[in-house]
């Protein structure tokens, strides 16, 4: 099992900023964990099985940039 955490953080107006922190395991079927803290503070946690995050990627890298 190998275990690796990565933090993107983008910093807001006011000293707030917003976090978001996924934890992915390498075992088979392990969930990766996603914690997001908003600009209040406020976190919200998932847990995203692998064929459901590789969707989500999918779909993420196929939208539009703004």
């Amino acid at each position: 099992m190998i275990e690796t955490t990565k933090t993107y953080r983008r910093d807001l107006t006011a000293g707030s900023f917003v976090r978001l922190e996924v934890t992915y395991d390498d075992t088979a079927s392990t969930p990766t964990y996603i914690g997001y803290r908003d600009a209040d503070g406020a976190l919200t946690e998932l847990n995203i099985h692998p064929l459901d995050l590789a969707a989500l990627l999918d779909m993420l890298s196929h939208a539009p940039n703004p």
